[in-house]
């Protein structure tokens, strides 16, 4: 009978333990706000390309542009992996470092060496590979996430496409 008390007593200490550790173990360090960006990939006929390697070319990454508008050279996410995402997420979000103030935020799609792709035009076309929309202003505060609202790059489908076995890689339209 008195046995019962000792347990429970126990319970609530670890229970205040684990809690009192809980922040210990999800610390991040916070030197400035993170930005959060979604992505979706169409071909140029509105139809979905679910995924980014039946993009043509094959979308590999995809890079978060930050440029600042009161300071153009500061560019936190440039040669930055922590501003890189792997396309087939479709969303991403950078760590707590980037400095507070107003920027110009896009993205920008990479193949799989690293190469942009919006810079890179079809052949005998004036079109980029891929096309994004243009940026649009964005401010960072320290400590919070900035959200941005999904971009929608545009790309070509390839005819077909292996990647999962999908036959037929762009839907709807």
């Amino acid at each position: 009978m008195f046995g019962a008390p000792r347990v429970f007593q126990s319970v609530i200490i670890l229970g205040v333990v684990g809690i009192i550790a809980l922040p210990a173990a999800g610390c991040v360090d916070i030197s400035g706000g993170a930005v959060e960006v979604s992505w979706a990939v169409f071909s140029r006929d509105g139809r979905a390309i679910n995924d980014c390697s039946c993009a043509d070319p094959a979308i590999g990454y995809v890079r978060l542009q930050l440029v600042s508008e009161t300071d153009p050279g500061n560019q936190p996410c440039a040669g930055n992996g922590a501003c890189r995402f792997a396309c087939g997420r479709k969303t991403g979000a950078t760590p707590f470092f980037i400095a507070p103030g107003q920027y110009l935020m896009s993205v920008v799609p990479l193949d799989a060496d690293g190469n942009d792709l919006a810079t890179t035009f079809i052949p005998g076309n004036a079109v980029p590979s891929v096309q994004t929309p243009a940026a649009e202003s964005g401010t960072v505060v320290r400590g919070q996430p900035t959200e941005l609202e999904a971009f929608m790059l545009e790309a070509d489908c390839r005819s077909t496409c292996n990647a999962g076995g999908i036959l037929s890689p762009c839907t709807g339209g």
